[in-house]
């Protein structure tokens, strides 16, 4: 039997693939840039009437906030393309199979309330809220729950060395991408940082909707994902180390 992935997950692997270098220029041109980076639009629970703004804006996810399952299949019809999200207020695992068979596409639990047979529910995503920074044990463990990303704080500004290597830590830890808030006018250098530490997707409050445009330019305008330094060479050898294997096999020669 196939496992089961969420439709988020599937648009957040789309999202990290890293993107080989095009064959001439020809192709480079030819070739269609997905996004680096997913757009999500939270709104509360009597801010479903935006749903269709924030899709026509280029919302890849629409995150309702409070909404019961009652109201979801009607939600999930406005959002065309777009993948609908639930953050409810109350969890149990009953509400979730509801939420679930509405149309939603993945659940965001925060992870000191939520229940722990919420996760036991098949067949939709879940998203954790984590409120600080986890120890390096729980980090691990959480990578074991087959989650879908992780919701963490938004970077304070001026975005550091320092918060860069916590959502790194964040990441590799749990194994989990991440998404943050931003700002609608965050410029292309922060969300590239936040990307490459990362990050899978960024949140943006419903007053932004009008921006979501601007941010999508940007976004899209990012270089495409490379491999991480560490990946890109086979071995780097320190300085010495070839010189000295040829003396070597001079001496052998010899």
């Amino acid at each position: 039997m196939a496992l089961f992935m969420s439709k988020l997950a599937e648009r957040i692997r789309r999202a990290s693939r890293t993107e080989p270098a095009p064959l001439g220029f020809a192709a480079a041109a030819a070739r269609p840039k997905a996004p680096t980076l997913l757009t999500i639009v939270r709104l509360s629970s009597n801010e479903a009437n935006k749903v269709p703004e924030a899709v026509s804006n280029g919302a890849d996810i629409v995150l309702m906030e409070g909404i019961d399952a009652s109201k979801v299949s009607d939600t999930a019809g406005k959002a065309g393309e777009a993948l609908l999200g639930v953050q409810p207020d109350k969890v149990d695992r009953q509400r979730i199979a509801a939420l679930r068979d509405a149309g939603a596409d993945f659940v965001v639990l925060d992870s000191d309330s939520a229940p722990a047979e919420a996760l036991l529910e098949e067949k939709v995503g879940f998203v954790l809220s984590l409120e600080a920074e986890p120890e390096d044990t729980t980090l691990r463990v959480l990578g074991e729950l087959g989650l879908e990303a992780l919701i963490v704080p938004a970077p304070a500004s001026p975005f550091t060395v320092r918060q860069l290597l916590s959502l790194r830590r964040l990441s590799a830890l749990a194994h989990t991408p991440l998404l943050t808030e931003v700002k609608h006018d965050a410029e292309a250098s922060y969300l590239q940082a936040l990307r490459d530490s990362g990050v899978a997707g960024v949140i943006l409050d419903s007053g932004a909707i009008g921006r979501l445009g601007n941010l999508r330019e940007r976004i899209a305008a990012l270089p495409a994902r490379g491999r991480r330094r560490e990946e890109r060479a086979d071995a780097v050898l320190p300085a010495g180390v070839g010189a000295a294997s040829h003396d070597h096999e001079d001496d052998d020669d010899e």
